[in-house]
């Protein structure tokens, strides 16, 4: 897995919490919220990778795989 350093965005939505009074709605210091966010993305990151690798779905990191056509008609190789 590649390990970004996440403290300028961090910090930057940290901000941004700040500056939309969401800290208010959940009562809650913006760092904190800010850090929850983080720690949620880094966590659930894989999983999503991986889930769209098993159903070959459109992603940056994972294009969509070419489904396998299978012919009836046709000999098996053996």
């Amino acid at each position: 897995m590649i390990e970004t350093d996440t403290a300028d965005f961090e910090k930057e939505l940290e901000h941004l919490i700040n500056k939309h009074c969401i800290e208010n709605m959940l009562d809650m210091p913006d760092f904190i919220i800010a850090e929850m966010i983080v720690k949620f993305l880094r966590a659930v990151g894989p999983s999503v990778k991986k889930n769209l690798d098993w159903h070959g779905c459109d992603s940056v990191c994972h294009p969509r795989r070419e489904p396998e056509i299978i012919d009836n008609d046709q000999p098996t190789k053996e």
